[in-house]
């Protein structure tokens, strides 16, 4: 009887052990990464992103097109609640540019979840919208959950995807009382 080569064992494919294996390296490299990390180390990386989280809202609320557009990467994807997914930087641009700078916009942020994994880092927070129309007076209110996901950059954090959403545990008044 003959062996045919794919039957061999000297022949056959490890791959699947060795992807477990791989994995369970990479697990043990991250977890003993964060074990060495000393507590306030990892409070620096979770304020650090936090601070990032703030400025999308104060760009926003300066009506500061071009500095909100630095805190993106070029291919990022924003996602907004009953709006068609933005693709790219140029996307946008073009969709934050018709309506920044038409209403006086007052955000309040509530910040549930703050991570950091190497060169990559993610923002989960609860956020009031309140935008008064400077031609009409008209008050627009919107109240919601979004997620920010970020990557390192140039030695930067920039946002790759920004999605938000309509939530019912998240309505209005905001807890600071902006009403």
């Amino acid at each position: 009887m003959t062996i045919s080569p794919q039957a061999s064992p000297r022949k056959r494919n490890h791959w699947p052990l060795q992807a477990v294996n791989l994995r369970a390296l990479v697990s043990l490299i991250l977890a003993t990464a964060l074990a060495v990390l000393s507590p306030s180390s990892r409070a620096d990386f979770a304020s650090e992103i936090e601070a990032e989280g703030g400025k999308w809202a104060n760009f926003y609320e300066q009506e500061d097109l071009e500095g909100l557009m630095t805190l993106y990467v070029d291919d990022a994807i924003v996602a907004l609640h009953g709006q068609p997914a933005l693709f790219g930087i140029d996307a946008i641009r073009e969709y934050f540019s018709a309506r920044i700078g038409k209403a006086e916009s007052v955000f309040e942020l509530d910040y549930e979840l703050r991570e950091t994994h190497g060169e990559i880092a993610y923002i989960i927070s609860k956020y009031w919208l309140k935008a008064t129309d400077k031609q009409t007076g008209k008050v627009y209110k919107d109240a919601g959950r979004s997620l920010l996901v970020y990557k390192k950059q140039n030695g930067q954090w920039k946002i790759a995807a920004d999605i938000d959403q309509a939530t019912p545990d998240v309505t209005w008044p905001a807890p600071s009382g902006l009403d």
